[in-house]
């Protein structure tokens, strides 16, 4: 199908992730739309970029608002039926599911992908929410298999294990999404960035006061954890940043964010180990925000946790603006499985992380040829593959096939509605 008859639907945009897609998309003429339904505030449009206007592409549908069992699925149905192409993520693929929505990309961002299609009911929870939560988890899981495409990297063995539970209808791309849109976003652009920041006068006066700055923006879970896949390890962070300071003497400070289940327990760590004034305390920030800070950092920290993740937003952050990269990177489980690694600084525990802020701070050459080549890797890997993918699975469409399964599923809906209703005049 040609790119200019298409009219695509992205929706849901947890981390800013599908408002960056649209933006990908129609950078390159296709006629994308953001469909927002119960975001979070931080991860409004506007939280992601600085320029003004997005009004003509961005839209509400508050179709999430109630619970999945209540969803007025003829309502759903005829709004994204104007829709050629379907991409989701979150709790939207188990209500346009249900609602006999054909999806045609899932892109998860991670629990939408482990945690909801694998709900199990407790005893302790209400009746009515075991239901719900029953049917988000069946459709959310249906939703994904019979997908033509799921596009989401390689992770780790135990990870992959939960994804092998999914039966895949369509094909899984295991490579990056387009996490950010980098014609707004880049090193290129740090002045310009840096001249909208609300925080470049307090980035300049800590650059002014430190001579290293580690930049360290993942949510503060640690002590608290949601699951296991929650563990960030910041613990392990602050304590290695405490001996790199007493082994190095260096005039440093690690940037961190009041985000996340144990920020005040982290607080209270900081202040055990004795290094408040090594460490800058920012409100939870709007990403386009972030990544204007980030151009001030020497090198950007990652997940320090007990599983390898070969990619995550933050890691995506740091390359976009050429930082060497710190995290928790197992290069075994993915020989062979990837197609390149970029370069960073791996660190699975306090001690190998100090080791990894020594040799960044001291060798500041080879941070900055790292820094390069992983910035190299970024914008052929993630972002230039992926919406070579995107584009090929949207080109590739039929759409005399779709039609008549819109004409079907509509028929099946009204159809539902009316033995409903008889049911309830009759019993």
């Amino acid at each position: 199908m040609n790119k200019s008859e298409l009219k695509i639907a992205c929706v849901g945009n947890m981390n800013n992730s599908m408002f960056a897609i649209v933006r990908h998309l129609r950078h390159r003429g296709y006629n994308a739309h953001l469909i927002l339904s119960e975001e979070f505030s931080h991860f409004q449009p506007e939280a992601d970029t600085f320029e003004k206007d997005q009004s003509n592409f961005t839209f509400e549908f508050d179709f999430l608002r109630s619970d999945i069992l209540f969803t007025d699925k003829l309502s759903v149905n005829k709004f994204f039926s104007k829709y050629n192409f379907i991409i989701a993520c979150g709790y939207s693929v188990a209500y346009l599911t249900f609602s006999k929505v054909k999806i045609d990309i899932v892109i998860p961002y991670g629990s939408d992908l482990y945690d909801l299609p694998f709900f199990v009911p407790k005893s302790t929870d209400s009746v009515n929410f075991n239901k719900q939560m029953s049917a988000v988890a069946k459709y959310q899981k249906i939703g994904i298999e019979n997908a033509s495409a799921v596009i989401f990297d390689h992770t780790n063995d135990d990870f992959e294990k939960i994804i092998a539970q999914f039966n895949f209808k369509g094909t899984r791309y295991k490579y990056p999404f387009p996490f950010i849109f980098t014609p707004e976003f880049s090193w290129e652009n740090s002045s310009y960035l840096q001249s909208k920041s609300v925080f470049t006068n307090r980035m300049t006066e800590i650059r002014k006061e430190f001579d290293f700055i580690a930049f360290n923006h993942i949510r503060q879970s640690w002590k608290n954890p949601q699951d296991l896949w929650s563990y960030k390890g910041n613990e392990r962070i602050f304590r290695a940043f405490k001996k790199f300071i007493d082994s190095t003497k260096a005039k440093a400070c690690l940037v961190v964010f009041e985000y996340g289940i144990d920020v005040e327990d982290s607080k209270r760590l900081v202040n055990e180990l004795g290094i408040q004034k090594n460490i800058v305390w920012f409100p939870i920030t709007k990403r386009r925000e972030i990544l204007s800070m980030i151009s001030f950092a020497d090198v950007g920290i990652g997940e320090i946790g007990d599983y390898s993740w070969f990619s995550y937003g933050a890691i995506f952050e740091f390359m976009c603006m050429k930082k060497p990269i710190i995290h928790h990177r197992n290069d075994a489980i993915y020989k062979g499985k990837v197609e390149s690694l970029y370069p960073m600084y791996c660190a699975t525990s306090e001690d190998e992380l100090v080791k990894a802020l020594i040799d960044c701070y001291k060798d500041k050459n080879k941070a900055t040829v790292i820094a390069n080549e992983a910035y190299d890797w970024y914008i052929k890997n993630a972002i230039n593959k992926p919406i070579e993918i995107l584009t090929s699975v949207m080109d590739s469409k039929k759409p005399l096939i779709d039609k008549v399964r819109n004409i079907l599923n509509k028929f099946l809906l009204s159809a539902e509605a009316l033995v409903f209703y008889i049911k309830l005049k009759f019993a």
